[in-house]
């Protein structure tokens, strides 16, 4: 028995030792047990492959077996067999109504969405009922802001031309002998001739003989004592008033109730009539629906007469007020 070197690892072993060189002998072992971790781990299903920590430490998952005495057989897969990766399931999207709805479903949503829901029905309530909307009718203009006709019954028409501007005349629907001369709808001359048979006011910024439009009772009267002895000559009631929305109201200005003043003035101081239509006074307008009404005084108040309109007659020839001149 003789020591022999190994030329590889330059290390002695006895010639007659079967394996050889120690260390080339576990070489040999180790490649052979790779390969047949290799060929194991390739024969095995995708999902019970060894580990890479099981291939390094050396050992492989355990190949099952088939029940003792049954004689059934494992199928094993195909070594090229690929994996494939279950499907992934699609992924929803919430509509904008699923997410109101959602969002609705929480207490803090639903405490708003209710106190919204109460501002918006009481605005409709309130916004549904009747409406008061402040104006005045006739409209009140400041004493210093009026200014008086330089004209009377039996002028010139001219002086009314010089005035107030010319006008065409039309034909008096009442009596075709007299011509009428519209100064807008609220002021109108009728003219026999070339001289002044009447006038008619109903604008606020203009009077005549010291009375205007929008003028209280009290102080027509008192013009109206000026120029002669002044009485009640009509009063005319409409239907009573409507309470809506604590205001008394009459369909339209017209309807409201009127009392005639009327003063007769003769000679030496003139020959002509004076009356004076006087109504109560609109403070407002109110709005119930699709109809206005003229409000006049609230529920309890009492009404407020005013001058609504003048008018002024010649009584020295005859027309549609008079059968024969009065002077």
């Amino acid at each position: 028995m003789a020591l022999v070197r190994c030329p590889k690892h330059k290390i002695p072993y006895n010639d007659e030792n079967p394996r050889g060189c120690p260390a080339c002998a576990r070489e040999e072992e180790g490649e052979q047990n790779s390969l047949m971790q290799e060929l194991a781990r390739a024969q095995q299903p995708p999902g019970k492959r060894a580990s890479a920590a099981e291939r390094v430490g050396g050992t492989a998952a355990a190949k099952p077996h088939p029940p003792s005495g049954t004689g059934a057989r494992v199928p094993t897969p195909h070594p090229l067999a690929v994996a494939t990766k279950p499907p992934t399931p699609p992924e929803t999207v919430e509509s904008p109504v699923q997410k109101l709805l959602r969002a609705a479903t929480r207490r803090r949503s639903s405490v708003i969405g209710g106190i919204l829901i109460v501002v918006m029905a009481a605005i409709v309530i309130f916004t549904s009922g009747p409406r008061f909307s402040e104006g005045t009718n006739p409209a009140l203009v400041p004493d210093e802001d009026v200014r008086p006709l330089p004209l009377t019954v039996d002028s010139p028409i001219a002086l009314a031309f010089s005035a107030l501007g010319t006008r065409s005349p039309r034909e008096n629907p009442d009596d075709p002998s007299l011509m009428r001369y519209s100064f807008g709808s609220d002021l109108i001359i009728d003219a026999a001739g070339s001289s002044i048979y009447a006038v008619r006011l109903r604008v606020p910024n203009r009077s005549i003989h010291g009375l205007r439009v929008g003028m209280s009772r009290q102080r027509a009267e008192g013009e109206l004592a000026l120029l002669a002895v002044p009485q009640e000559v009509t009063s005319s009631t409409s239907s009573p008033a409507q309470i809506i929305a604590g205001y008394q109201v009459f369909g339209s200005p017209d309807a409201r109730p009127r009392v005639t003043l009327a003063a007769e003035v003769r000679p030496p101081n003139g020959c002509y009539d004076v009356f004076v239509d006087l109504q109560p006074q609109g403070i407002g307008t109110v709005v119930d629906g699709d109809v206005s009404y003229v409000a006049v005084a609230r529920e309890d108040d009492p009404f407020n007469w005013v001058v609504t309109e003048i008018r002024v007659v010649s009584r020295s020839r005859r027309g549609p007020g008079s059968s024969s001149p009065a002077c």
